[in-house]
């Protein structure tokens, strides 16, 4: 029974996840270095929950649910815990060297979760003498708002950790999307990535511009923001992190430099007040005026990303619904990749993939399930069955 949450890290993933225990009841205690990190924290979640108040959004005073929170530079507040969250930077050294303490310290019946979105979590459990005991539990930015949560376990995860976490993400009013084993990226910064891939790629190839693209993701597929705009949201350091993890640990890759100049030039996006468009200042985020048609294919645009989704499909790790889950709830899509791709058609989408396949790009491969789909007629809305049936 979950009582006690500790989180390690009070920066943004930090005290937003420990605002979001605290309202769904449970106590909370923070970890981190140093009072000045805790303090600003301190203040960020007593504003918040203030505002969620006075907008009548809380059924309880919001006195009363500071009141569950705890904060402290001493992992001793750990002694009670039944469930710690780490949201420290990502590095893998750093986050071993946490879960080694929260190990020592924390109830041997505590379940040790880690908030990272690249960093294999097998490799985090490591440091811990119980490993069965250690899972993923991905948040997203601003956590208090987003409703989705990535479960990953590793490959020494219980299914009893599995289903409690699954359950704890429900009882903070999360969606969660269990993963059946961990793989680079999980499903999220898998899917985020294909999608700026094949838009790099349409750009550097000469087919596409950046605008063309963009405006074929926000006019014609409906997204929130244009692949490269949210690029430049996200950060490009941050892309081309996630891109290297991915890469590095066996996912092929697609050639393309565009992202890797722009973060060389010290041009990281919005953070620095210039990325792929330019921003009112550093830090500052104003929405790009992008042309009102473009020629771009929005089939050809979600190609790699479809194919990448049909992979984990292969593979088990998750089903059609899960992935337009995590779209939804963690990237605002208006609606799911896998039904966006049966309303364009999967031939259509077949096509784009044995076509940028057949020009030395590995990972345009189609996937056999999706061979198999249009092979078999299941072209999506048209002919009455695709991811989905109709």
């Amino acid at each position: 029974m979950i009582q006690k949450i500790v989180v390690v890290g009070a920066g943004t993933m930090g005290h937003g996840i420990a605002e979001v225990a605290a309202l769904s009841g449970f106590r909370v205690g923070v970890i981190d270095v140093s009072w000045d990190f805790l303090n600003r924290a301190k203040d960020r979640i007593k504003e918040s929950v203030v505002r969620l108040y006075e907008k009548g959004q809380l059924k309880e005073k919001a006195e009363d649910i500071l009141a569950r929170i705890e904060f402290n530079t001493s992992y001793d507040i750990a002694k009670d815990a039944d469930f710690a969250i780490e949201a420290v930077p990502e590095n893998l050294e750093l986050k071993k060297k946490v879960f080694t303490t929260l190990d020592e310290i924390a109830p041997p019946h505590a379940i040790l979760a880690t908030n990272t979105s690249s960093i294999p979590i097998s490799d985090i459990a490591e440091a811990t003498k119980r490993k069965e005991k250690v899972i993923g539990m991905h948040f997203f930015n601003p956590p208090v708002i987003m409703k989705l949560v990535e479960v990953i376990p590793s490959k020494y995860t219980s299914e009893d950790v599995t289903n409690i976490t699954v359950d704890l993400a429900k009882k903070m009013n999360k969606i969660p999307v269990r993963l059946k084993y961990e793989i680079p990226g999980f499903v999220s910064n898998r899917i985020f990535i294909r999608l700026l891939q094949e838009a790099c790629r349409e750009v550097e190839s000469g087919e596409e511009t950046i605008e063309e693209v963009d405006s074929a993701a926000r006019n014609k597929l409906k997204l929130p923001m244009g692949l490269f705009e949210l690029a430049d949201y996200v950060g490009l350091d941050v892309v081309v992190d996630i891109w290297n993890v991915l890469t590095t640990r066996g996912t092929p890759d697609v050639k393309c430099s565009m992202y890797r100049n722009k973060v060389n030039e010290k041009n990281l996006g919005v953070k620095t007040g210039k990325g792929f468009y330019s921003y009112p200042s550093p830090g500052k985020y104003s929405k790009v005026q992008l042309p009102n048609e473009s020629k771009t294919d929005p089939a050809k645009l979600i190609s790699l990303a479809v194919n990448e989704a049909s992979w984990m499909i292969e593979n088990q790790i998750v089903n059609a619904k899960d992935v337009d889950t995590v779209m939804i709830y963690g990237f605002n899509f208006p609606k799911g990749l896998l039904e966006m791709a049966d309303e364009l058609g999967l031939d259509n989408i077949y096509k784009y993939l044995k076509e940028i396949y057949a020009k030395g790009y590995e990972a345009y491969k189609p996937t056999s399930i999706l061979e198999k789909m249009v092979n078999e007629r299941k072209l999506g809305k048209k002919t009455g069955e695709g991811f989905y049936k109709y």
